[in-house]
């Protein structure tokens, strides 16, 4: 143990020594505009309050934000991790690669029409030798004129299967339709239905094979609007990233009934400064968990 965090506090320092000023993206070096420290930690909030650090990393930008890397260390774990996403000018992602250690492990490509809408979808899986591809084409239902979403899905260049999308005025999908790789027999049709807070409460889909329909509630889209909240930072502390857990848990104690709202079995609750600090309160799909994840953005001079 006293080994490993040797290892992860030599990693911080040998990042905050050699990066401040550039970081290498691919086969690119960068001016860094700004670090965002970020933290994660487990929440346990009973008799007291307890906060156990489970993941943390560095995220180095551009000034304008079009190249962002990120360095996670893991808690426990000797291998770093790296994302690399890459935006252009409109602030569209158009590449990502994720790297552990230095060996690349996966990249991802997006091209967009010139109404910012998403035409192509690249994966080059190194892991497995994979690569994935998806082509969309839009256009207009003439009955409602909702839009039509078609996806052409192909692995390692053979097409796998298509679907087609139907999203209406209020921008939700509440049909697909999934063909088989010759574009005709449908393998199945599920619909959406959506919850006051947007969010999708039930999928239905019907197998025609079988002429069998499964129904599925989806949890997410019956917790109420309140459960989901951006709030401002109004402590009158200084937030620093030494000083961070006092900070975190003054923020956290003073929200305590937003945290325990009987009626959010889930939530994800964002305070911010609106500057340099963002911290968001969330729970978990593990053991119905809750993790709160500090970050601190930092100008690079």
């Amino acid at each position: 143990m006293k080994h490993l965090f040797i290892f992860l506090l030599a990693c911080f320092i040998i990042i905050d020594c050699t990066a401040q000023k550039s970081f290498k993206a691919g086969w690119n070096t960068y001016s860094t505009g700004y670090l965002i420290h970020e933290y994660t930690y487990a929440m346990q909030f009973q008799d007291t309050l307890k906060l156990n650090q489970t993941d943390s990393a560095l995220i180095y930008c551009t000034l304008d934000s079009l190249v962002r890397m990120t360095v996670t260390f893991p808690y426990k774990q000797k291998d770093s991790f790296k994302t690399i996403n890459i935006y252009n000018s409109r602030k569209l992602l158009v590449r990502t690669e994720e790297y552990k250690n230095e060996l690349l492990l996966y990249s991802k490509d997006w091209k967009y029409d010139d109404k910012d809408r998403q035409v192509l979808f690249l994966t080059d899986n190194k892991v497995n030798g994979n690569t994935y591809k998806k082509i969309y084409e839009y256009s207009v239902d003439k009955k409602g004129g909702d839009m039509v979403v078609s996806e052409s899905s192909y692995i390692n260049g053979r097409i796998e299967f298509y679907t087609k999308g139907y999203i209406n005025k209020q921008n939700q999908k509440y049909k697909e339709v999934r063909l088989n790789d010759n574009n005709k027999d449908i393998v199945h049709v599920e619909t959406f239905t959506y919850g006051d807070n947007g969010k999708v409460k039930l999928r239905s889909v019907y197998f025609p094979e079988w002429k069998v329909t499964k129904n599925f509630d989806e949890y997410e889209g019956t917790i109420p609007l309140k459960c989901f909240s951006y709030l401002p930072i109004v402590l009158i502390d200084k937030i620093t990233v030494p000083g961070r857990v006092a900070f975190l848990k003054k923020l956290l104690v003073k929200n305590r009934a937003l945290f325990n709202d009987t009626e959010c079995h889930e939530f994800d609750h964002k305070f911010t400064n609106k500057f340099t600090c963002e911290v968001e309160v969330l729970t978990t799909k593990v053991n119905n968990g809750r993790n709160v994840i500090f970050k601190y953005k930092e100008r690079v001079l």
